[in-house]
């Protein structure tokens, strides 16, 4: 459910920032060998000024602009200096490799001018020699009768305006000389004008001859012509091949679908790693073969590719955001909780980034809502609920502006359901059940309306199923038993369906799993071990295959672990004692596994702390006193370590309690009695604070009764003061008598009840 929902989030639109164009350039000296020129002031219209650095390079900003645009020179400034080459940059074109496509040429100042002067005299003696010399040529054609006195007064004329208006320009060419840098200029260029400047007018004139710019000119531009053909040809070709290339790879993509459809997920797998060894290059490839084996559960594989993703040059800043996303919930997957926090909060820096930049748009709202949730699982699945709670509340806020502004939007209406649960889970781990509850019926009310108008929609349809299983496990701990199966008899019924519809999908087969789990344990509190055996077995066998399948995935595993936990309750139950302690010495070696693989996970610590609870139980049973104390003592300790680190956690704080109890009953059976009833008061210490901070939790109420009665019973047999036992079973007969008047169908609560009132008087 929730992959879908982040798929449909984040895929919907190509992003773009907002355009902002670099430019770095460098400030030179003329004719110096390319000599930096630094504290240069350089000012660009939309632009902040910048000055040169010691290397002579600046670096502009140019906000709102992209590639292909002009931008102008308002200024340039140094002391002692003066711009050179200012036509050439007055107005410059922006480069798509980020580099000023001319440099800033500085002169010292006075140098332009000597420059200009000495290009003057030059050009000007020229000017007038060659005046001279067609003056002479006329005067020659006169005296040879070759013009009559008429032509020649009109050549001689025409001459004169010729002459006069090139020698009006000779300032401007002054100036362009002057400003020529030898730097930047070809050898032939430099030793013309060096000639030129020399006076050797004829030599500067036949060494540009020589070399004939014009033919060569037209043989550069005929060449850029075939060269723009042939790249033309080969821009068709490339455009075809890439066209024919992405039918290939739609095929080959396609013909993997049909093998995973195929239930051969062997062969759909050789067809990406094929894809990969043609081109582990193209982006889309990657894309592509990172989610098929992000969802086939080929971790060790995707888990290489997303790092490459994200290192790519054309993926863009929302895919990047994607990829680490996608490579958070990888490492969440094989148990890597540092890790996945680590990438999770990468991405939504990068969700955050984009959303700050556009508040507006709903694609960045919505990513970044989504990163809130990643966090908040992080954090929940390293015991942070506190900071959980704060990513869950922040999730659900953006949530709800996003469904009140798009209200039609079916995803940001599937988002916010999930908030809810996330809520929900939130406050059921805090012990605050009537918050939880609300939260889980908002959630189920907005996937029944989703469910309802889309009933195709088989994510729709599995959240629906998860609502009436969060709404059932609520109802167990109110006390509910009645509400409670009928929510779980709904979540069976619907992850059935959906699991017959789709035998392949490892998450209806892990849900039905879970619905089976809830089942067993429902009819184990009513009494009903037979039915509560064959569901746990069904549960059991579920586990086993999807672990056998994905043993890469610590959720199956842990899953298979509680199976057999609840297998080795229903036998001890049943008085199969022998079957009893191997499904519990499995469920240790599993739990024991999970724990050392990954030490920060306080799922999988509680897990093996049960677990060695299990463990102190069945070997009382069997009479192993020894062995059941040291089991419990490590429980203890487990529990110890993590109510100390999550004092906020209700679960841990009564598991602590109940091992109290636990260790107590040992310390009775072995005499010890001065520690059994150390710990008998710890118990009912740490019971009166939950019980007295959540009152609606049945447990809770039901495990004060407990400590009360174990309290009762030890001062009547063990310390023979009947006062301060009929004051514990008193206390103990209230509650179960409130408990059993209240939920009738809990069969414990009702035995209880009457062992109490018969115990009670007994004393009277």
């Amino acid at each position: 459910m929730k992959n879908a929902a982040l798929t449909l989030l984040l895929f919907l639109v190509f992003l773009t920032l907002q355009a902002q164009k670099t430019q770095r350039g460098m400030v030179r000296e003329q004719n110096s060998g390319k000599k930096p020129v630094p504290g240069a002031q350089v000012v660009f219209s939309e632009a902040n000024p910048v000055i040169s650095d010691n290397d002579g390079l600046f670096t502009l900003t140019f906000p709102r602009k992209k590639a292909g645009e002009w931008v102008f020179l308002e200024d340039v400034q140094k002391s002692g200096y003066e711009l050179v080459n200012k036509k050439e940059i007055e107005q410059v074109k922006l480069s798509a490799d980020e580099r000023l496509g001319v440099d800033v040429i500085l002169a010292p100042a006075g140098k332009l001018d000597v420059a200009r002067r000495e290009y003057y005299d030059i050009s000007d003696k020229a000017l007038l020699a060659g005046f001279e010399r067609e003056k002479k040529a006329l005067r020659d054609k006169l005296q040879k009768s070759q013009l009559n006195q008429q032509e020649y007064e009109e050549k001689f004329e025409s001459l004169q305006k010729q002459y006069d208006q090139q020698q009006q320009q000779l300032t401007q060419l002054a100036d362009k000389f002057a400003r020529v840098n030898f730097d930047d200029v070809s050898p032939v260029y430099q030793e013309a004008l060096e000639l030129y400047k020399a006076g050797h007018i004829g030599q500067a004139i036949a060494k540009l001859e020589s070399i004939d710019p014009a033919k060569r000119t037209e043989e550069i531009i005929k060449e850029e012509k075939r060269i723009g053909e042939i790249e033309k040809e080969l821009d068709a070709r490339r455009t075809a091949l890439e066209e024919e290339k992405r039918r290939q790879i739609a095929n080959l993509k396609l013909l993997a679908d049909m093998y995973s459809a195929d239930f051969d997920p062997t062969k759909a797998e050789a067809q990406y790693d094929q894809l990969l060894r043609l081109d582990s290059t193209d982006l889309e490839i990657l894309w592509d073969a990172a989610w098929f084996y992000k969802e086939n559960h080929r971790y060790d594989k995707a888990l290489v590719l997303y790092p490459v993703i994200i290192q790519h040059p054309k993926a863009e800043e929302w895919q990047v955001g994607n990829a680490y996303s996608f490579w958070g919930e990888l490492h969440t997957s094989t148990g890597n909780l540092p890790a996945a926090l680590e990438v999770y909060s990468r991405s939504f820096n990068i969700y955050d980034n984009l959303h700050r930049s556009n508040p507006e748009k709903s694609l960045y709202k919505g990513n970044l809502a989504i990163s809130y949730e990643k966090l908040g699982d992080t954090h929940t699945a390293l015991g942070h609920l506190d900071q959980a709670l704060t990513f869950f509340v922040k999730r659900s806020r953006l949530g709800q502006e996003l469904y009140a502004a798009y209200p039609q939007n079916v995803a940001f209406k599937n988002g916010l359901a999930i908030s809810y649960e996330k809520l929900g889970e939130t406050y059921t781990e805090l012990g605050n059940l009537g918050q939880a509850l609300t939260f889980f019926e908002d959630f189920s009310k907005l996937m029944a309306e989703l469910y309802a108008a889309y009933p195709q929609n088989v994510d729709f349809k599995n959240s629906l199923a998860i609502a009436y299983d969060k709404l059932g496990e609520t109802y167990t701990a109110l006390g509910n038993l009645d509400q409670a199966l009928t929510f779980f008899e709904d979540f069976s019924k619907l992850m059935a369906e959906l699991y017959a519809a789709y035998p392949k999908n490892t998450d209806f087969k892990n849900g039905l799993a879970v619905a089976c789990q809830y089942l067993g344990h429902t009819h184990t509190v009513l009494g009903n071990l037979g039915q509560a055996l064959t569901f746990f077995e069904d549960f059991s066998k579920l586990m086993a295959e999807l672990y056998a399948a994905y043993p890469q995935d610590i959720a199956f595993k842990n899953g298979l672990a509680i199976s057999y936990e609840k297998l080795g309750e229903t036998h001890s139950a049943l008085g199969n004692l022998d079957q009893a302690l191997t499904f519990f010495e499995e469920r240790s070696r599993l739990g024991q596994e999970l724990y050392a693989a990954y030490p920060q996970n306080v799922i999988f610590k509680n897990g093996l702390a049960i677990a060695y609870e299990k463990l102190g139980d069945i070997h009382t049973a069997l009479g192993n006193l020894g062995q059941a104390l040291i089991f419990f003592e490590n429980e203890t300790r487990l529990f110890a370590e993590l109510y100390a680190a999550y004092p906020q956690n209700v679960n841990f704080k009564n598991g602590l309690a109940v091992s109290y109890s636990q260790i107590g009953d040992a310390h009775i059976a072995l005499g010890n009695l001065e520690q059994a009833l150390s710990f008998f008061e710890e118990r009912s210490r740490l019971g009166q604070e939950l019980y007295a901070a959540y009152p609606q939790n049945v447990d809770f109420k039901n495990g004060l009764a407990i400590a009360y009665s174990r309290l009762g019973w030890f001062y009547r047999d063990k310390k023979s003061d009947p006062e301060k036992a009929r004051l514990y079973f008193q206390q103990c007969y209230t509650l179960w008598e409130e408990l059993s008047t209240a939920y009738p169908a809990y069969a414990e609560f009702r035995n209880n009840f009457e062992w109490a009132k018969k115990v009670l008087d007994g004393l009277k």
